[in-house]
């Protein structure tokens, strides 16, 4: 067997479990391999064995090594190399996480065996007249916002091309049920199964006390456009601006990425442990 880690350097405590982990997988059998770069991060701290590899597709799943933000990340590798991803959890909460630290060893030997399940989670994208500027993925959520120097924008909505609102708001959020927990959440929407494959749509301080967060079917096409210049961004990391009167498209990814389950845990047992972990 053969595991692809990517780790969050910027994690206090990465290198000391990666040290722990490599040795523990050379006990158990199973290869490490990662990017060049990390390798060589790896291998100055003397963290290993490990071998370096661009391509992640040959190996049979990713390991990733930090907070929800770093297995959001992962995923994406994961869904462009058709393998499945599990997170150990180094970050505050962890929603996404499968594995804690103090139990590297158990769930190591379940990743030898094959003793999980794999999850396809949906996935939304942001398509855009110019192809650069299109957003193809993203697990948690894609946001549209005002630029820095607007004090509001302008929203027309539109589900399969007819027209469905139109407000002011500082932004609106596209969000999957995996990121309902999210962004999301905090801006009013409701906690969604992640099973489910849907798109969220929540408006970020809307200027009318009857917007409302709306669900829709994920095999619609919700189209935005404004009159203003807005800024879009694809899980907190990847991010285009769209020009004014310029008609964005969001719906499902081509790319779909699998998760690992142990099943020993249902979503909203982990959620209601996760939740009173923010109170």
């Amino acid at each position: 067997m053969r595991i692809y880690l990517m780790p969050n350097f910027t994690k206090p405590r990465t290198k000391e479990l990666l040290q722990e982990l490599c040795c523990r997988m050379k006990a158990l059998g199973i290869d490490a391999a990662c990017s060049k770069e990390d390798w060589q991060i790896m291998v100055s701290a003397g963290i290993g064995p490990v071998e370096p590899d661009p391509d992640a597709a040959r190996c049979d799943l990713i390991l990733s090594i930090g907070g929800d933000g770093t297995i959001i990340h992962s995923a994406w590798r994961a869904a462009l190399a058709g393998k499945p991803v599990v997170g150990v959890n180094l970050g505050r909460l962890g929603f996404l996480a499968q594995i804690e630290p103090e139990e590297l060893e158990r769930f190591l030997l379940r990743l030898r065996e094959g003793d999980y399940q794999r999850e396809k989670r949906f996935a939304i994208q942001a398509g855009l007249p110019r192809a650069e500027d299109c957003l193809p993925f993203a697990l948690n959520d894609i946001v549209f916002s005002k630029a820095p120097d607007q004090n509001l924008a302008d929203f027309e909505i539109f589900c399969n091309g007819r027209p469905i609102d139109h407000y002011g708001a500082d932004g609106v959020i596209f969000s999957t049920s995996t990121g309902s927990t999210a962004y999301a959440l905090s801006a009013g929407g409701p906690v969604m199964d992640p099973a489910l494959e849907a798109i969220l749509m929540v408006p970020i301080c809307p200027h009318s006390i009857a917007i409302r967060p709306m669900v829709f079917s994920g095999e619609k096409t919700i189209s935005l456009r404004s009159q203003k210049t807005l800024q879009a961004v694809a899980d907190g990391a990847r991010r285009t601006t769209v020009p004014p009167g310029v008609t964005a498209v969001i719906g499902r990814s081509p790319l779909e990425p699998e998760f690992i389950s142990f099943g020993e845990h249902e979503f909203f047992e982990i959620l209601a442990a996760k939740i009173k972990q923010r109170s």
